[in-house]
């Protein structure tokens, strides 16, 4: 393998196993799946006498669609570009993007996980504020302060999931995921699960340094599957951007409340990001980014401000999600990575919210609004911070 002066899509296939770019995630993720999404598992009936399935391009495709609609929304989005990237032509750009991809998809999984765990945080130390371990205050704080003159990498993020899960089993509290207890043992610092995060960390620093090769393409997307398939549970889970709730209470009937959301995702009839709308009994938080089981997002847990709809708050159409990535050093304002893109976006702090805000007339012009929505942003993220870590918050 070493004497190889030259890899090509031929002997690549050769290397890996006569595997396709995607063939070796496909497998791994589609037999992870069944007990989250039965869609996976009829399919896996059907090809049981198959051996070879995820070499037949036919076969295939019906797979990576399946693995698209039943990962929970941003995550089977950024599989399906990955997918898509697998398709195209040998070429240099192939290999930078099919890697760079794979490392953004498992940056994104692990904050997921962090920032649910977090959201469920910010509700119980809200409810009944406690003192944190040195330890996981040091953490937390390390990740929500975090303002780019630090290192910020996967192992980082890593650490940061298995501190938040020890501490609400330490705690006698209930995981905000419950899935992550059949997880265990993975989530520990000698696990096979972090050996593969730092791995995928190695590869991100040959991606940086331009130093990687084809092969690489092949690792990346090993340890991506490795990380998938411990977390396949999203399956299970769906995503919600709440856009807007109105009012309707027509004489002697009963109210009803209007919700205008967008389903996050890719779902089976190939809607990307659908906008939707209930009409019910129950009201819901607004401008907010829900993750949930089941039919109805209301039960679900809100990652605002974690987790952002940038169209949301300046009143577009569709979704443009975004994850909190870093604060600005030089005036904490917050940045934020727009998944579609993989571009950042700076919040900036407007002035419009403070003690005496005058919603009224800030309400009668959108643009204010707009700037309005800006400071609830930040102010929420620092209440967020502030009360997780049990410190003093001022408005």
């Amino acid at each position: 393998i070493y004497n190889i002066q030259h890899i090509d899509e031929a002997n690549f296939g050769f290397l890996t196993g006569k595997r396709a770019f995607n063939e070796a995630l496909t497998r791994t993720l589609l037999t992870a799946m069944p007990a989250h999404a039965p869609a996976a598992a009829r399919f896996l009936e059907k090809v049981k006498n198959r051996p070879d399935w995820e070499s037949n391009p036919k076969i295939n495709a019906k797979a990576k669609e399946i693995i698209i609609y039943s990962f929970v929304g941003p995550i089977g989005i950024q599989l399906s570009k990955l997918m898509a990237i697998g398709k195209t032509p040998l070429s240099e750009k192939k290999q930078k993007d099919y890697l760079g991809k794979c490392l953004h998809i498992a940056e994104y999984t692990l904050d997921l996980l962090c920032f649910t765990l977090l959201s469920r945080l910010w509700d119980r130390q809200k409810q009944a504020p406690t003192d944190l371990p040195t330890d996981l205050y040091q953490t937390i704080s390390a990740r929500l302060d975090y303002d780019q003159t630090t290192e910020l990498n996967l192992p980082s993020q890593f650490r940061l999931l298995v501190a938040l899960y020890r501490y609400y089993l330490a705690e006698d509290q209930d995981v905000p995921l419950p899935e992550l207890n059949a997880q265990d043992e993975q989530l520990s610092a000698d696990s096979s699960l972090h050996t593969t995060i730092k791995e995928l960390e190695a590869l991100g620093q040959k991606l940086h340094q331009e130093q990687y090769t084809l092969l690489d393409c092949h690792a990346a997307e090993a340890a991506l599957g490795q990380l998938l398939g411990t977390f396949a549970f999203l399956c299970g889970y769906k995503m919600a951007s709440v856009h807007e709730i109105g009012y309707r209470e027509v004489r002697n009937s009963d109210p009803r409340f209007i919700h205008r959301y967008t389903a996050l995702g890719i779902d089976s009839k190939a809607q990307k990001d659908a906008e939707k709308l209930l009409y019910v009994p129950d009201t819901s938080y607004t401008d907010a980014v829900m993750l949930f089981r089941g039919d109805h997002y209301r039960t679900g847990i809100n990652l605002f401000p974690f987790v952002v709809d940038l169209n949301a708050l300046s009143f577009e159409h569709g979704a443009m999600i975004s994850f909190f990535k870093s604060k600005r050093f030089e005036d904490d304002n917050l940045v934020y990575h727009i998944l579609e893109s993989n571009q950042g976006r700076i919040l900036e702090h407007q002035g419009i919210l403070g003690a005496h805000t005058a919603y009224e007339d800030i309400l009668m012009d959108n643009e204010k609004r707009k700037q309005l929505n800006q400071d609830v942003v930040l102010a929420c993220f620092q209440q967020a911070r502030d009360t997780i870590l049990n410190d003093e918050f001022e408005l």
